[in-house]
């Protein structure tokens, strides 16, 4: 079969994972196309989807949903009746309506979504000093559930599969970026006084624009805080700061304890 991969990849977790399935696929005979959409140019080429056989989206989950940008991108596909799967990366937290979201957005596209799997991954925040979240994730345990979704992928793409999942109490409504305040507004990335070779490349590759090479400094009004400005920065000059105190707000909130964490499983939604 020849299969496409289309993943938002910002810190690296998204695109480990699709990487990982690409080999499986190709080991089992498939060939494989990845694709990262994380640029404005890449989410605006033009994509014939009779080119391809099958395709797998991967998303990572942002505030329990796909990354604001990537849902615009699926509003505006048609997939022409084509299978596929879908799966996403999230740092131990939550899905919340992720796979709902989706699933209603590549059916209104329409794709044929015969799969769905979550994988748990690095929180994309340990970029910053004192947030410890999911790291070492995903293990070897995470990749044995990453293997049998591509395989089952091939083995959906294959046949007549019926795959749904509820909607009844779900009713989609476009997510807007906004202006984060409190807590969340210590995550935006800035450049502070460190050395620069002023290579371009974190406004080059931000998905929403909202860096200026120039400046430094973040776009609040535009940015998704999905740092990865910051993971790509080749002289490691942009940051967040000190978060610590930050973090263990986080965690107490959610209960997410070094044990519950280490408890949370990747898996497959059949």
């Amino acid at each position: 079969m020849n299969i496409i991969i289309f993943y938002f990849s910002a810190t690296g977790i998204t695109e480990t994972i699709s990487n990982y399935i690409a080999a499986i696929l190709k080991k089992e005979g498939n060939s494989v196309k990845l694709k990262n959409i994380i640029t404005p140019d890449s989410r605006q080429s033009q994509f014939d989807f009779l080119e391809f056989d099958a395709y797998i989206f991967g998303f990572p989950v942002f505030e329990g949903r796909p990354p604001t940008v990537a849902e615009e991108w699926m509003r505006t596909l048609d997939g022409k009746g084509q299978k596929c799967s879908m799966f996403f990366t999230y740092g131990a937290r939550d899905l919340e309506w992720a796979h709902q979201v989706t699933y209603y957005l590549l059916t209104q596209a329409n794709f044929q979504v015969v799969l769905s799997a979550e994988f748990i991954g690095k929180h994309s925040f340990n970029v910053a000093k004192g947030w410890c979240l999911a790291e070492g994730r995903p293990n070897q345990l995470d990749l044995d559930i990453v293997k049998e979704f591509a395989l089952q992928s091939i083995k959906r793409f294959q046949k007549n599969s019926k795959f749904s999942i509820d909607l009844s109490e779900f009713t989609y409504k476009p997510k807007e970026t906004i202006k984060t305040h409190k807590f969340w507004a210590n995550f935006y990335p800035s450049r502070g006084k460190d050395d620069c070779s002023m290579c371009y490349l974190c406004e080059k590759e931000c998905p929403v624009k909202a860096f200026d090479a120039i400046s430094g400094e973040t776009n609040r009004e535009l940015c998704i805080q999905c740092m990865h400005c910051i993971t790509i920065c080749p002289d490691k000059v942009i940051h967040i700061g000190e978060v610590s105190q930050l973090f263990k707000k986080f965690i107490d909130r959610w209960g997410l304890t070094e044990d519950v964490v280490e408890q949370k499983r990747s898996k497959i939604i059949f």
